[in-house]
């Protein structure tokens, strides 16, 4: 249940800060290539840091990991109220992804150890996206309207994000001890990259593109009218569906999961382009949390299952996330930059069509 629950605080706390960064850093004075290049920092340190210490976890006490990862994590979340420019707020991601990286996927390998299942421990953390997507818009908004601080309300959210992770830090110290099941693993596991190729070439186009929709998203959603707490709800409405189908997928064929999530996410970045007005977005959202599911609990069966190296398979898979992370958010910037949202929006779909037609050449039933 603790691992649930930090899973849980540390996704609302994730999402929180996620959902205003483009915002907080136009407010700085940042461009949409520079807040492009702030994802690309964000996403750069998480994979390195995910790299690291995923494989450092397999070797000594997860704990240790976790503990030191949530208390990095609180101190770099508060720091990103100091931030004056796009420089600065680009440095103070680049910690945040970093800690954020430390924790992350010891935690996933402590869970597994202790007979989690992947489909529910995921939806904690799709529940704490949803909580945190709403908590954040209400807080913006209400702080919007009780003071003239153009900055105010973002501090909250950052604030408030940083005590997350402070109750997240007392939690881990209460974990227990359990047997660690050590494989040796070398420092790049060919083999294990070859046997899941096609798993992890899929999962990184498809979040690229995503990733390059997500960083102009909420500046898109206030060109189409929504206020503070409207671009809240839209995250909230994709990411509490989430949680409410994964804990629904565990026991599907995971291949079919991967490529209905892929057909789904495709349809739903060309959606996009079609809103007219900030509410034509809500019903495509419940269809976004829908192809999310499907694709990354298929992942996690895929590799839970078929792999002995449990844990450095789904590491691997979450240092594809780190690193579309931080190509999408550079790319999604230019091509916005350059040529309005929709581009970005084309980008995304078009390039998760190419990830479906890789799943079905290359993956066996």
């Amino acid at each position: 249940m603790i691992p649930s629950l930090i899973q849980f605080l540390a996704s609302t706390s994730s999402m929180m800060c996620a959902v205003f960064i483009p915002n907080y850093a136009f407010a700085l004075g940042a461009s949409r290539a520079e807040i492009g290049s702030i994802g690309f920092a964000y996403g750069m340190a998480f994979f390195i840091s995910s790299y690291i210490f995923g494989r450092a976890a397999d070797i000594r006490d997860r704990r240790l990991f976790l503990n030191i990862g949530l208390l990095c994590s609180a101190i770099t979340f508060f720091l990103q109220i100091l931030a004056t420019s796009s420089l600065s707020l680009l440095l103070v991601r680049a910690l945040v992804g970093f800690s954020f990286g430390i924790f992350f996927s010891p935690l996933i390998a402590y869970t597994h150890e202790i007979g989690g299942k992947m489909g529910e421990f995921s939806s904690y953390g799709a529940l704490g996206w949803a909580f945190g997507g709403i908590l954040a818009g209400a807080i913006a908004q209400i702080g919007e309207a009780i003071t003239k601080h153009e900055l105010l309300p973002y501090w909250s959210v950052f604030a408030l994000s940083s005590l997350f992770f402070l109750i997240s830090f007392y939690l881990s110290l209460r974990l227990p001890k359990v047997e660690m099941i050590r494989v040796e693993v070398p420092l790049f596991p060919v083999e294990i990259i070859r046997r899941n190729l096609w798993v992890y070439i899929s999962a990184f186009l498809r979040h690229t593109g995503a990733f390059a929709v997500w960083i102009i998203f909420p500046l898109y959603l206030a060109e189409l009218g929504a206020n503070k707490f409207w671009i809240g709800f839209m995250y909230f409405a994709n990411a509490f569906t989430q949680f409410l189908v994964m804990r629904r997928l565990d026991y599907r064929d995971e291949i079919k999961l991967i490529r209905l999530g892929l057909v789904i996410s495709s349809l739903v970045f060309f959606a996009y382009t079609l809103a007219r007005v900030y509410y034509h977005i809500i019903p495509i959202q419940f269809f976004l949390a829908l192809s999310f599911s499907c694709l990354h609990v298929g992942c996690l069966i895929y590799l839970t299952e078929r792999n002995t190296e449990k844990a450095t398979s789904v590491g691997i898979l979450n240092s594809t996330w780190s690193i579309s992370m931080a190509v999408g958010p550079l790319i999604g910037g230019g091509l916005s930059q350059l040529y309005g949202f929709h581009a970005s929006m084309y980008f995304a779909s078009l390039l998760t069509l190419v990830a479906l037609m890789i799943s079905l050449r290359f993956s066996s039933e």
